[in-house]
Formats: C-alpha cells, structure tokens, sequence
C-alpha cells in the first residue's frame, strides 16, 4: 500500500488557492470601471458610457513602483476592491493622453489605462513613440479590501486606436492567476486586434472560481507593431463569502461560528506562535453562534470565559463577547470594554428585568495592544482576570449578587446578536469551560501566549477542558493512522486530490475515515 500523503497543517496561502465554496454567497453585484471616456470606445453590458465610474486625481506611484488608482462607482457605492498596475519591468507605468492632447482634441483620455510608449519605457525600444516590446508583460491586480469578499473578473475592454494606420495585427495575450502573475491560472486566452478595433473579452470565470485574495490580470504582446492597445471597462464581481470562525473542540461543528459579511479574517493573532489569526470587528460585524447548552450551564454550575482583545478605539460601551437574552427579563452575561483606563467589564444578569447581579470592572483596556481578558464564575461568586492578573472579585454596590443562567442566548463576538454596542478592534482565541479555572493556571494561559512553540497555547486550552474554542484560525486538516486505518481531523470543507493539481470537495464530517483499500496516493486539504 502507498503512504498517504502527509497533510498537518496547511498554510493559508495553500488553503485560500482551493476552490472556493459559494453556494451560499449573496448574489454578485458586478463592477464596471471604464478606464477610457473616449466616445471612439464601445459601450457594453447595456451601460451608459458615463455609469458614473471615475478615478481618484491623486493618482501616484507606490514605493515599490506599481501605479495605483483610486476608484468610485457612481449612485453612492464605492468597490471594495484595490485595484493596482504594474509591469514586468519595476517603476514603469503608462503614457497618458489628457484634454489637450493636440492629436486628439477636445477628447479625454485622461483615465485610460494605455500601452503606449514615450519616456515611461522609452529605454525599451529603438522608437520609444511608437513601440511596445514583444513579451512585455503588464499586471492588473485585484486584491478585496475589506472583510470576507472575494472577486470574480468577468470580462474586460481591449482597444486598439485609430489614426496611425497600422496594417501589422496586435496580438495579446491574457491570463487570470491566483495570487501573483506566476499564481495558478485559472482562464487565459489570446487576442488578435486590427487597427481600430474594441475586442470585449470574456474570461469564462465563475462564482466557483472566485478568489479570496489577490486576482491579477496578465495582458503580454506578442506580436505587433503598433503600441497603443489600451484596457479598458474591467467588469468584476465582488462576491461576499460565507465565513466560519471554527471550533477547535471535541463538539466539532456545532460550536462554529458564522461572521457577518465585513468581518475581517485572518487578521494578526494575540498568540506569538507562526500562524496564529484573528478576527477584526467594526460596524456591527459580529460572530454568531446559535444559543447552545454547553455555553449555558445552569446558574449554580462553574464555568470560566476567555478571550483576547486588540481594541483600535471605544466610545465605553463596546462588547467584544456577549451572550445574554436582552428583551423582558435579562439573563445570561456580556463583557464590556470601558475607557482604556477603566478596563474591561464583565455584567451578570438576575433575570429580572434588566438587573445586573454581578458588576465586575478592572484591568485595562489599552488601544493597539492585546489584553487577556478572563472571568470566573463558581456557582456563587464572580472574578475577573486581566493579562493574567485578578482585576476584580468585588461586586459594585447596590447589585442583588444574583445570577440566572440563559436558557436561549445567542453568543456573540464583536458586537451584540443584533449588532449594537459594537465593538471595533480584533478578538483572538475565545474558549468556554465548564469549570472555574484556577489562578494558576490562568496565569499560564497568559504565559503561554509568549512561546514561540506552535500549538502550545491551544495545546494548554484543550487539557484545560475547554468545550468551545474559536481560535480564529484558517482551517485545518490533521492526518492519524493507526494500523491499517487513516482518520483526517479538519476544520471548514474537507478536499480530496490524487495529483495536487484537480481537487474535490468531500461532503463528510470530522473526523473522516479514510475508506480501504487505499490505493496510490491522497492528498487531503480543507479549505472555506
């Protein structure tokens, strides 16, 4: 029998280049961004020429040479999406027309993106006004700015100008890729344009091939002797993912939680160790997890919450970790992060009305920087922890000392269950254990978060009994054998390959027995 090919822990780079499930992605709201307002330019998919898309006039060079726009859609919605150019050939950027061109004018050609010539590659051939060199490669990269967006390039302009009367045909070339222009490919073609011609290229993408993460178009001469092939009317979708911030527990998949839309992923983690995520929180972006027992043992019964927090700003009333029933009578509990200098706040409601039985403020709250936040419940009396320290076991006055257990709240992180009070700044690490954790050993959570040891502080959370753990991190996917048998152990979707190249999705639960015989080799990887 071949071995199996080992699969511990992928990478997030190798876990976002699988394919991407969408079947329950929003539907797409596609972009259009014409580069070029010349009237010579055809109009496609239906739209006015003017839709309203534009480019920023602060139009610069980056520092590591890639030209960079900034673009606005118009009627009131702006792309989430970075859009760059650069070449083969670093510090390099295109010629631009303007209103004044004298061979064109009255006409606008300010905002096209045009392979032309002059001094910005002028090096690059014998007749820099008139030359493009074979083989030069221009880059388009597409990188979604902000939360669990993914993009799907639908099409795009190739426009080759009238007026120099070039009877020698351009001839282009593109290619999609993953990542970087050297990423896997995942559509390519080859364009041939006469003098004057508009060619609208469809790339075939779909929401299966979306990206979340960078998305670069490759457009290369190939043959030809006029330059001016401009681009023009990128047409994207920018598609919001589903998202799950998983559980690291023996209860599996009925402790993950599902991120809003906005919610950042895969953010710097609280934890030292390489590979260590969080998630970044703003705007009522939250995580949500369904109203489950064994976050709500009974009110008498022990039991200790957990997290990190890396606040950005406060206005006193953000809750980073909640899960009370808020309506009629309260229950349940919610922390709170105060002023920075009042630290963090953990109520515990009584069950009448919106009484608070338990009051606990300490510690800090210190912006930019990651805290340690713990309490204690033991059936009787509440603590609270801060960066590995007792902040507070002193109940404010005037509270009934009181506590009712949930029987129906919903947990959440980042905000509450609806969205208010919301907190703005990454949370890292959440467990829930269903006994009082000692000081000690609370002091070795905070600890272990220094060591440099991959594995060691989730290692310490797990012996400590934790029953739910969101760590923040990408998926995962564990391969044990014992004997004749192979077990893989994994977070989000499950991927089954025979050649590295041609993966497919297994519809299985973790863990998941590899079935016998096996025959040559299996390589195994989750992804979202």
């Amino acid at each position: 029998m071949n071995p199996i090919a080992p699969s511990t822990r992928p990478s997030a780079a190798l876990l976002l280049s699988g394919v991407l499930a969408l079947a329950a992605a929003p539907a797409a709201q596609a972009t259009v961004l014409t580069f070029e307002t010349s009237p010579r330019v055809a109009t496609y998919d239906s739209m006015p020429q003017d839709y309203g898309d534009s480019v920023a006039a602060d139009s610069q060079l980056s520092a590591n040479g890639a030209y960079q726009n900034l673009y606005q859609q118009g009627y009131s919605w702006t792309p989430q999406v970075d859009i760059r150019y650069s070449t083969s050939r670093p510090g390099e950027f295109p010629q631009y027309f303007h209103d004044n061109d004298p061979e064109w004018p009255g006409v606008c050609f300010l905002w096209s993106w045009n392979f032309r010539g002059g001094k910005a590659i002028g090096d690059l051939s014998s007749d820099p006004a008139k030359a493009m060199p074979v083989g030069f490669e221009y880059y388009f990269t597409l990188t979604p700015k902000a939360g669990n967006l993914a993009v799907v390039l639908n099409s795009f302009v190739l426009n080759d100008y009238l007026g120099y009367g070039e009877s020698v045909a351009q001839v282009v070339e593109w290619r999609v890729a993953q990542g970087s222009p050297t990423g896997t490919v995942i559509a390519s073609g080859t364009e041939t344009l006469s003098d004057g011609q508009n060619i609208l290229v469809a790339t075939g993408m779909n929401s299966s091939q979306a990206v979340l993460g960078p998305l670069v178009l490759v457009l290369r001469r190939m043959a030809g002797t006029e330059d001016d092939i401009a681009l023009d009317d990128l047409d994207f979708d920018q598609v919001g993912l589903p998202s799950t911030s998983y559980n690291s527990t023996a209860l599996g998949s009925l402790g993950d939680g599902t991120n809003s839309s906005a919610v950042a992923i895969e953010q710097p983690g609280a934890i030292a160790a390489a590979g260590d995520y969080s998630n970044r929180y703003g705007n009522k972006e939250r995580t949500i997890i369904p109203f489950q027992p064994h976050l709500n043992p009974a009110s008498n019964a022990p039991f200790t919450i957990e997290f990190w927090a890396n606040p950005t700003a406060s206005d006193g009333d953000d809750s980073p970790v909640f899960n009370r029933i808020s309506i009629g009578d309260r229950s349940g509990w919610a922390f709170f992060q105060r002023a920075p200098s009042v630290g963090w706040n953990l109520r515990m409601y009584d069950g009448t009305g919106s009484n608070v039985g338990w009051d606990l403020t300490g510690g800090t709250a210190t912006f930019n920087a990651w805290s340690h936040v713990v309490a204690t419940w033991n059936g009787s009396s509440a603590r609270l922890y801060v960066n590995g320290a007792l902040a507070s076991s002193t109940n404010a006055s005037g509270k009934s000392g009181r506590y009712l257990a949930s029987t129906g709240a919903t947990f959440a992180v980042g905000a509450y269950d609806n969205g208010d009070a919301p907190y703005n700044g990454c949370v890292d690490d959440i467990a829930f254990y269903p006994t009082a954790l000692s000081a000690a050993a609370i002091l070795s959570h905070y600890q272990t978060a220094s060591s440099q040891v991959a594995g060691a502080y989730r290692s310490k959370v797990l012996a400590d009994g934790a029953v739910e753990y969101l760590q923040q991190n990408p998926p995962t996917a564990e391969i044990a054998t014992a004997g004749a048998n192979h077990t893989v152990s994994f977070t989000g979707i499950l991927a089954e390959s025979t050649d590295l190249v041609t993966w497919t999705d297994l519809l299985v639960t973790s863990p998941y027995q590899i079935p016998a015989p096996v025959l040559g080799k299996r390589f195994f990887r989750s992804h979202r």
